[in-house]
């Protein structure tokens, strides 16, 4: 293994004949007391999220879902979704369920425990960078890079928010697994019982939240930048033997993933994403680089939701983009100069670009564009590169004796501080769905899904005027998106209204030709405005084209049924029976 290119750590008790002299064996004598500092530092970064309910997905995957409710044989929570049904079944991560339940039936459905499980488990996965970065940085290194990821603000949607405990218990999974090959390789060769601990981390974990998925990259960065102790060649032909299993795992997850959700991917992708190409996605997400840059680095601004026209992003090339395309040539130049000679930058950096690319949408779209707790374990790697740029600034002004060395650690101890109180004043934002929703459309106005989503709780409030006003100003900012017109026009048709209905359901037709449900409201509506000519025609049409038959058979069959009546009718109580229809 490489030392790191900062300054050495003082002498400590010899080491163990195989290990490496230049890296101190663990435990150090100090680690209990740091490690606690750490863990400290995470509840206090976490505490105020104690007093949240459940917000926002939590009401659905958690509140309003019956299957959380209970716990119920393990192997049932491998046959469902994420998502409930009603709400779209999507994503597959049987074990978090479990989990819920779990904490729903020791609390008795209150969301204290699932947050006080929230902190518990952000402060554990703090720790477990520590432990991890333990064996590869000095001590200094690796404190400072856990320090910073605990109380980091970008970790506030994965730990206030209940649902965000995915984030930590994949974070979990990955930090035990790479840490323990990091302490066999940092002595020998990888152990056979250490492998077999690696494999079963891998098989719960991947269960927990599907990023998990991308340990076999991670061992492979971490045997390649930090393992030099014979040629590569032959490491490789070693770590083989420890990534078939995994693979065989993913692929196994994959298939029972596709075999519950009928895709690999399992969820509806985001608006902007809807109908692109890889190529395309690729120019969008350049758009988003330089949001990750801003999150990792100055978090002064926080966001629930990253979504045009607060975030603008293009499926063509863009001057707008050129920021993005200049963030990713410098990372990759930064990448290549520091593989052989600062390796733990290269691993930070390849870190956060691996833990990234699950939901970077490239590869396969996702339901978001960007979302803060995604970034929760990536954000390890962008703070292990701060910490190892730390120590070396402080290293160099020590060697040229300047008093500047002084503010390196003053400048550490204030960002501690901005990242304890960041977080604390953030996590109100997720008290309560009301709060949420409120804040997003005050925080980012030119945000379509901010006034989407709070247009949708308005109608639950029965605050329907209200809740219109909401709708049409999301149309107005994103319109070129069809579920916005659909629910509007659902809502309208609700309250009789399908003359403003049916233009709505046209509009969505018109961006998604293939929607049924658009077509079978548009006949619906034609019935109740007693156009049965044209309910008729719109159900034949439908049927033509290859929609479900069963509901157009039956609008078509109301229709004949009024046209033999109406013509049955007698002249003189015609118009009486025509009024009385279309009240109906």
């Amino acid at each position: 293994m490489t030392a790191p290119a900062v300054e050495a750590e003082p002498a400590r008790p010899g080491p163990p004949p195989h290990t490496p002299p230049h890296i101190a064996p663990l435990p150090d004598p100090r680690w209990g007391l740091l490690a606690m500092l750490i863990a400290l530092l995470a509840v206090a970064a976490a505490a105020t999220s104690l007093r949240n309910g459940f917000t926002y997905d939590d009401r659905w995957i958690i509140a309003e879902n019956g299957r959380v409710h209970d716990v119920r044989a393990l192997w049932r929570y491998f046959e469902e979704s994420y998502w409930p049904m009603k709400n779209g079944a999507g994503l597959y991560r049987p074990l978090v369920i479990f989990f819920y339940s779990l904490q729903w039936v020791v609390g008795g459905g209150s969301p204290i425990v699932f947050h006080l499980v929230n902190v518990l488990l952000s402060a554990v996965a703090a720790v477990g960078v520590f432990w991890m970065l333990g064996f590869v940085a000095p001590t200094r290194v690796a404190w400072l890079a856990a320090a910073l990821f605990a109380v980091h603000p970008v970790h506030v949607e994965a730990v206030a928010n209940a649902v965000g405990q995915a984030e930590l218990w994949a974070a979990l999974a990955l930090l035990s697994a790479v840490g323990l090959y990091l302490r066999d390789r940092r002595e020998g060769p990888l152990r056979r019982q250490t492998a077999l601990a690696i494999v079963a981390i891998f098989l719960v974990g991947i269960f927990t939240k599907e990023h998990v998925i991308v340990l076999p990259a991670l061992l492979l960065a971490a045997e390649l930048l930090l393992c030099r102790d014979a040629p590569v060649l032959a490491r490789l032909r070693r770590l083989r033997l420890l990534l078939w299993p995994l693979v065989v795992i993913a692929a196994g997850f994959i298939a029972l993933r596709v075999h519950v959700l009928g895709a690999v991917g399992g969820d509806v992708p985001h608006p902007s994403l809807l109908h692109q190409g890889m190529r395309a996605r690729a120019f969008i997400m350049l758009d988003v680089v330089p949001e990750y840059g801003r999150l990792m680095l100055a978090p002064l601004r926080l966001y629930a939701d990253y979504s045009p026209r607060q975030l603008e992003v293009y499926p063509t090339f863009d001057v707008s983009q050129l920021t993005g395309i200049l963030l990713v040539v410098s990372t990759v130049a930064l990448f290549a100069l520091t593989a052989r000679r600062t390796p733990l930058v290269a691993f930070g950096l390849a870190w956060f670009a691996l833990l990234i690319a699950p939901v970077s949408n490239v590869l396969l779209p996702t339901g978001i564009l960007l979302a803060e707790r995604t970034l929760y374990l990536p954000a390890a790697g962008a703070m292990l590169v701060v910490a190892v740029g730390a120590e070396a600034l402080r290293a160099r002004l020590r060697a040229l004796d300047s008093p500047l060395q002084r503010l390196v650690p003053v400048a550490c101890a204030a960002a501690l501080l901005f990242g304890v109180v960041r977080s604390t004043l953030r996590n109100p934002f997720w008290h309560d769905t009301d709060t949420a929703f409120e804040l997003m459309v005050a925080e980012s106005p030119l945000n379509f899904k901010a006034h989407y989503a709070m247009g949708g709780q308005l109608f639950t409030q029965h605050r329907s005027r209200e809740g219109e006003r909401q709708w049409q100003i999301a149309i107005a900012l994103m319109p070129k998106y069809h579920a916005v017109y659909v629910d509007l026009a659902h809502r309208y048709r609700e309250a009789h209204l399908c003359d403003a209905a049916i233009p709505l359901y046209q509009k969505a037709l018109a961006l998604e030709p293939e929607l049924t449900i658009a077509t079978v409201s548009i006949a619906a509506c034609q019935l109740e405005l007693a156009q049965w000519h044209r309910a008729r025609t719109t159900s034949r049409v439908a049927i033509a084209d290859g929609m479900y038959r069963r509901a157009f058979l039956y609008i078509i069959d109301r229709a004949d049924s009024a046209l033999v009546a109406n013509d049955s009718l007698d002249p003189t109580i015609k118009t009486k029976w025509m009024s009385r229809r279309a009240k109906r």
